[in-house]
C-alpha cells in the first residue's frame, strides 16, 4: 500500500516540477514511529515518490502536532528521543537532498544530526505547539548546537512544523524570532 501511494506521490511531484518548483518536500509522518520498517523499506517507498525528479527532493519527518495520541505517545518517550538513530542511516543513503525536523523542546539528541552527512538538514528552531514566541537568542543557540554536528553550508534553521493551526500574530512574531535569530547565529558563528 505504501508503494501505491509513493506512486500517486510520485506522480504529483513531477506534476509540481513542471509548474517549476525549487523543491518537492514530503510530509512523512511514521518515519519516527515505524523505525524498523521505516529503515528497511519506507525510505525505498520514498525514493519511488521522489524518482524522476530533478529538483531538491526533501523530507519532513513530523511528530503530529494537535494530535492529542500523538501528544501522549510523547509523553512515554523519555528524556531523549533516539527514533532518528534508525532511520538516519537510510537517508543519508538515499537520494534525497534534505531532511527538515524539529529541535526546539523535541528532545531528539542533536548528536544524531551528525548520522545525516552529506545531506541539507533543516533544523526545526520554532517550537510550533507553543504560543511562546522564542527569543532570537533562544533561536541562535538552538542553531549553535545544530552546527556542532552540521556543516554551516547545510542547516537550514526553519519551524519545527507548520503553522497553519496557530494565531496569525503568534505566528508572524515567531517568524520575526527565527530571521532574528539566525542573523544572531550568523554573526556569534560565523
Amino acid at each position: 500500500m505504501a508503494f501505491a501511494f509513493a506512486e500517486l506521490l510520485n506522480q504529483e511531484a513531477l506534476a509540481l516540477q513542471a509548474d517549476g518548483v525549487d523543491i518537492v518536500q514530503f510530509d512523512e509522518p511514521a518515519f519516527n514511529v515505524y523505525m524498523k520498517d521505516a529503515a528497511e523499506w519506507g525510505v525505498q517507498a520514498l525514493e519511488r515518490a521522489a524518482q524522476g525528479l530533478t529538483c531538491r527532493k526533501a523530507v519532513h519527518i513530523c511528530y503530529g502536532y494537535g494530535i492529542e495520541a500523538n501528544n501522549e505517545w510523547k509523553k512515554t518517550l523519555g528524556e531523549e528521543w533516539r527514533q532518528y538513530e534508525q532511520v538516519f542511516p537510510a537517508l543519508a543513503a538515499s537520494s534525497i537532498d534534505q531532511v527538515s525536523l524539529e529541535c526546539y523542546h523535541s528532545h531528539v539528541p542533536p548528536h544524531l544530526m551528525a548520522l545525516l552527512k552529506g545531506k541539507d538538514v533543516m533544523v526545526g528552531v520554532i517550537d510550533v505547539a507553543s504560543d511562546v514566541v522564542e527569543t532570537p537568542e533562544e533561536v541562535a543557540e538552538t542553531i549553535g548546537r545544530a552546527l556542532q554536528y552540521v556543516a554551516r553550508e547545510r542547516l537550514f534553521p526553519c519551524t519545527n512544523c507548520g503553522m497553519a493551526p496557530m494565531d496569525r500574530d503568534i505566528a508572524l512574531k515567531k517568524l520575526e524570532a527565527l530571521a532574528k535569530g539566525a542573523a544572531l547565529a550568523r554573526q556569534k558563528y560565523a
